[in-house]
């Protein structure tokens, strides 16, 4: 019996890639996200059952990705998006950069064209940078450790003061 060599894998055809407006960008996202609503098979974290997808989605763990696409999709109408509460509940004490937060909100869309969207001018770069050391120079990362420390030791104490009321 002659043994066979590897199977062969199937034809991909790799398509190109185009620009889009964001108009157009917005309307795709927007029947993406109504679909992937009432469709388990369009969700990220949909699983394969015998009676088909079925979504992993409840209200207690809401999915990222599509509160994800529906800030990018916000995003695209216009609208001024601050920080990502979700994330936060979801790791609570834990720091997340967000640069825009700590910047005055403007609405200059007109005075852009779509040439220059990604050039950012003197004026832009020096808000972002002071927002950014800003951030940084809050607190660093050897004071949180010194403020963990402390919060454990206190919580020691406590413990070790209720042990000793309750065996007297």
């Amino acid at each position: 019996m002659a043994t066979q060599g590897p199977q062969a894998l199937p034809p991909v055809t790799v398509q190109g890639t185009q620009n889009i407006s964001q108009s157009a960008a917005q309307e795709f996202l927007a029947a993406y996200l109504d679909r992937a609503a009432t469709d388990p098979s369009l969700q990220p974290n949909a699983s394969i059952s015998e009676h088909g997808p079925v979504s992993r989605t409840t209200a207690a763990a809401p999915n990222l990705i599509l509160h994800n696409l529906k800030r990018v999709q916000a995003g695209l109408a216009g609208e001024i998006l601050g920080r990502d509460l979700t994330v936060a509940k979801q790791n609570p004490g834990e720091d997340y950069l967000d640069v825009a937060a700590g910047l005055p909100q403007t609405n200059n869309h007109d005075q852009l064209d779509d040439s220059n969207d990604l050039i950012m001018n003197d004026a832009e770069f020096g808000m972002e940078a002071e927002a950014f050391a800003n951030q940084e120079a809050g607190i660093d990362k050897e004071e949180r450790k010194r403020k963990k420390k402390e919060r454990r030791l206190a919580e020691k104490k406590g413990k070790a003061q209720a042990k000793a009321e309750e065996s007297d």
